[in-house]
């Protein structure tokens, strides 16, 4: 039996990767890391930040 519309077979579609979800889980995978590069990047800034900020005077808060 053939779909009039994509014109595949019900036995084409199950044994043809669907290449649109890899490129899509690619492309979130590697937003993943991006984003949790620049959150691990930030938060060693604002560490950094913070013991500048301390080692500069001592007696003054946070």
């Amino acid at each position: 039996m053939t779909d009039p519309i994509s014109a595949t077979s019900v036995k084409e579609a199950a044994t043809t990767p669907d290449t649109d979800s890899q490129a899509m889980g690619s492309e979130f995978q590697s937003m993943m890391m991006k984003g949790g590069m620049m959150f691990l990047q930030s938060m060693q800034s604002d560490v950094t930040d913070a013991i500048n900020d301390s080692t500069s005077d001592p007696d003054e808060p946070f």
